[in-house]
């Protein structure tokens, strides 16, 4: 059957992992630099914007549910019965939760003099960064363990999730310390690194991601033989328009030429002002598209026979 008929995960799983991978990696970068004592409106305003982005994916995962309380039940039916970490989309209901709740409690220290001690908001600022990491990978982690799609067994995956995801947050953060000031009355040359460290940031996690993706790309073709039948679709048919115009040259590609040319001039001349939205942008359409396009193309594969082995070489647990 075409893939339109049989698709149960499409645009808007793919726009709940994209949004959480985007939210996760800005409150990682901008707990990162507040653990460093670099803080200021653009950190702030990274970290509430990421929480912003965690709500919407939530927003998004519940939606495709179809019924709100669908979502709810994962916890508190799989609690009961003692299988809560037995699977991955459950661990995703918690993992997503305590990020909002670690933005929550960030907000809440805006506020509330007893939330600002250092310690406490040291303390927030890892579990903010661990938290993010686990909220990023996780999915690729449950699309592996997803049976009949072949073309998700494949345990690069998470390395993939975890070098684009870092460069949306990255683009995000550049975004804002080009545009907005670190913090009142800071120094031009603290304003020059963090800009020029977030652009090192952003170009070192596009280079991982273009390796992720050819790491990806030999796992699955030296995989199980159903796994070709959607390459080929991403490839050289369906979705290679996609994944050739979209993922590798808007949001591969060019950020990476851009960043290179970006790293040799002033982080706050006149290239950066043009160069920093157009990274922005390129970054995150090419990443909404490599999350659906991830998606959309397991859905192609033939049915399975009795004389076809389906085990694969490098699947979900890294076997």
């Amino acid at each position: 059957m075409p893939p339109d008929f049989e698709t149960i995960w499409g645009w808007r799983v793919a726009a709940a992992v994209f949004l959480t991978a985007l939210g996760s990696m800005t409150m990682l970068l901008s707990a990162f630099y507040e653990a460093r004592k670099i803080r200021g409106i653009a950190t702030r305003y990274g970290m509430i914007a990421g929480w912003v982005f965690i709500i919407a994916a939530l927003a998004f995962f519940v939606i495709d549910l179809g019924v709100p309380s669908r979502a709810g039940n994962i916890i508190f039916i799989g609690w009961p019965n003692g299988r809560l970490a037995e699977s991955w989309m459950a661990w995703g209901v918690m993992f997503l939760g305590g990020m909002f709740l670690w933005g929550l409690i960030y907000l809440g220290s805006t506020f509330i003099k007893a939330l600002q001690k250092p310690i406490l908001l040291n303390i927030l600022y890892y579990l903010i960064m661990i938290n993010a990491v686990l909220a990023t990978v996780y999915t690729a982690y449950l699309f592996a363990a997803a049976g009949g799609k072949s073309f998700w067994w494949n345990g690069s995956l998470p390395l993939l999730w975890l070098s684009s995801g870092l460069g949306y947050g990255a683009a995000f953060m550049l975004l804002l310390g080009r545009f907005v000031k670190l913090e009142r009355g800071s120094d031009i040359a603290k304003l020059r690194h963090f800009i020029h460290e977030l652009g090192w940031i952003d170009l070192l996690a596009v280079i991982f991601e273009a390796f992720a993706w050819a790491l990806f790309l030999s796992v699955a073709y030296a995989n199980h033989v159903e796994t070709r039948i959607p390459l080929t679709h991403l490839l050289f048919q369906t979705y290679a328009p996609y994944f050739w115009g979209f993922v590798v040259t808007l949001g591969i590609a060019i950020p990476l030429l851009l960043e290179i040319a970006f790293m040799r001039r002033d982080p706050l001349g006149k290239f950066a002002a043009f160069a920093v939205p157009v990274i922005f942008l390129a970054v995150m359409i090419g990443g909404y598209t490599l999350r659906y396009i991830v998606v959309a193309t397991a859905y192609y594969y033939s049915p399975f026979t009795p004389l076809v082995n389906a085990a694969s070489q490098w699947g979900p647990w890294w076997s």
